[in-house]
């Protein structure tokens, strides 16, 4: 199962509960283990697959055990029982804005909904035709609503369904202009998981400092919406016209460093703030913090000075996962975070060479990648075009092939540095596939025209855990030159699972071998995933951030992958590109 299938199991349970008013705590715990399962960056089977089920936050003992039993036999006898307590059509109604557990069980009872496959449109017929209104607590208004959200649902307009990244980027940014032109309106952050560089983001989070909180909030009302889901004096909500929530909140100069440290955290990332300040008698709210029984708010403008007062550094935004930063901050051991600033180079870059490769070129050419390389200060920029077909020439015309193609960027690239002064290096690489069987795609002679060597999985990605491992090792091992494996997990965000490996074994290779792994950037994959960079750092291997160029603006994805590495707990040693031209050069050519 999917992070997002099982969280929204958990979810279904936490329903359950609700509906039969089940103890307060065990609602609360599985909502957290709900959440946790959701936001993480990798997949919980992984997890449970390195014997490190219990080390999910917000997952603890009970819950580790039930999903235990499901990841082992495909089901959890608790889990079966507790949902057969309930109609399941029950459950596609809770995807619906504004329907609760218990509103869906009087719906489905009272209107005999019972099947699940049906029951969201079959609602829908039941409130056109009054059907609704006149049950208990219901009534015309609440009809109508429910009409609202359901078309709202059937176009896509649910929380549950994420974006990733840079799409969430573009959305923000877009509010962000709008609403900076707003003469009451004097800053604009994003906030929660977007602030924190999430990998896919559901609601869009933000806040503003205002010295006219109605005015600020009636403007952002009028940005082009297809709903206002909430109005109030302290922000509002709004259902965009392409589905997505974007929820405003206002607070005055004074104190919005208490907001933006308020907001931006995880669950359990505050759970574990707000416990450690209890312990000094400290109460900490979005207005800022209480100091013993005193009923005064000591207020804040920054996040540096709130985290001061309680005894810590500024925590960055992207570790605030409760992963141990919190500990590390009262230590004064968190770590100083890669920079994008720190980036030299980029290894994983596509041109529209045609080497009549096994999958898709480039659309740019050598001179325009290394122009921008160049506008963006890089030292060096590898080419990692995709090696040629296998299936569609001989042994010998791929190492033709290559042959030209060297002989193509060397004189490209000995024409553009004589005008540009060689401020960009060129390392001529290669994207090669692994074939199901460990074999590289590229015939040994064919190495010779290449600098260094991108390894990545392309295909069969079902294979099991130790088959796979078995076929990445054997890849990594099939010549000199490999020195990168290419977005390692395979993942695409929202589309495929990343492969079931042993990481710890490919890891401890990678250091004995000093080969890296990559910390992909393109926004629907960011692979190595966070947490597995977080392992890779504690075990001192080496990580390598590309941005898997195909497109000339691809290669502004850097950030992105930055972003992953920081979330990882990655400082600038650990990120080989951060290195100099002449580190590299001996790593990749010794």
């Amino acid at each position: 199962m999917t992070n997002l299938q099982l969280a929204e199991l958990l979810r279904n349970i936490v329903a359950v509960y609700q509906i039969n008013e089940e103890n307060r705590f065990r609602i609360v715990a599985y909502e957290r283990a709900a959440d946790s399962i959701k936001h993480l960056t990798s997949e919980a089977k992984d997890y449970w697959d390195d014997g490190k089920i219990n080390e999910i936050p917000g997952v603890g003992p009970t819950i580790a055990g039930h999903l235990d039993e499901l990841f082992r036999t495909g089901h959890s006898k608790h889990f079966d029982k507790t949902l057969a307590l309930v109609p399941q059509s029950i459950f596609p109604l809770l995807l619906v804005p504004g329907i609760g557990p218990k509103r869906a069980y009087k719906l489905v009872n009272e209107l005999h909904l019972m099947n699940e496959k049906t029951v969201v449109k079959d609602l829908l017929t039941k409130a056109a035709l009054h059907k609704i209104a006149p049950m208990e607590g219901f009534g015309e208004k609440s009809e109508e609503e429910i009409i609202k959200n359901i078309n709202t649902y059937l176009k896509g307009g649910i929380k549950e369904n994420r974006i990733n990244i840079r799409d969430a980027d573009e959305i923000a940014d877009s509010i962000k202009t709008f609403l900076l032109k707003n003469k009451h309106i004097s800053k604009v952050d994003v906030l929660g998981s977007l602030r924190r560089r999430v990998a896919t983001i559901g609601d869009i989070d933000m806040a503003i400092i205002t010295d006219d909180a109605p005015k600020a909030i009636d403007y952002f009302c009028t940005y082009r919406h297809e709903k206002i889901i909430e109005k109030g004096p302290t922000g509002a909500s709004l259902l965009l016209t392409n589905g997505r929530q974007v929820d405003l909140r206002v607070q005055d100069a004074d104190s919005y460093g208490a907001m933006l440290q308020y907001f931006t955290g995880s669950k359990n990332h505050n759970i574990k703030l707000r416990t450690y300040a209890l312990s000094k008698h400290l109460s900490l709210s979005e207005y800022g913090i209480k100091e013993g029984k005193k009923n005064v708010i000591k207020k804040f403008k920054t996040e540096e000075t709130f985290y001061e007062y309680i005894g810590m550094p500024w925590i960055a935004p992207e570790l605030r996962e409760d992963h141990g930063e919190v500990e590390a901050a009262i230590h004064h051991k968190l770590p100083k975070l890669v920079e994008p600033s720190d980036i030299r180079g980029d290894f994983h870059i596509h041109t529209n060479y045609n080497l009549e490769p096994s999958h898709d070129l480039g659309r740019s050419g050598l001179v325009e990648i290394l122009d921008r390389a160049a506008s963006l200060g890089y030292a060096y920029i590898g080419i990692s075009d995709h090696n040629p077909s296998v299936g569609n020439h001989t042994e010998e015309q791929i190492i033709d092939i290559m042959k030209r193609r060297k002989a193509f960027y060397e004189q490209q690239y000995s024409s553009w540095s004589k005008k540009n002064k060689n401020s960009v290096q060129l390392f001529i690489m290669l994207e090669i596939d692994i074939n199901p069987d460990g074999d590289l795609a590229l015939p040994t002679k064919a190495f010779e025209y290449i600098d260094a060597a991108i390894i990545s999985i392309h295909s069969s990605f079902q294979q099991t855990r130790d088959d796979m491992t078995k076929r990445l090792i054997k890849a990594i091992n099939a010549h000199p030159k490999v020195k990168i494996i290419g977005h390692p997990t395979g993942r695409l965000l929202g589309k495929r699972e990343g492969i079931e490996v042993n990481w710890k074994e490919i890891f401890s290779l990678a250091v004995e071998k000093q080969i890296a792994l990559e910390i992909n950037a393109h926004p629907y994959r960011l692979d190595l995933p966070d947490v597995l960079v977080y392992d890779a750092i504690k075990q001192k291997v080496p990580l390598v951030i590309d941005s898997d160029t195909h497109g000339l603006g691809d290669i502004e994805n850097m950030p992105y992958g930055v972003s992953v590495a920081r979330r990882g707990w990655a400082e600038k040693d650990d990120i080989w590109n951060t290195f100099s031209y002449n580190d590299i050069s001996k790593w990749l050519k010794p």
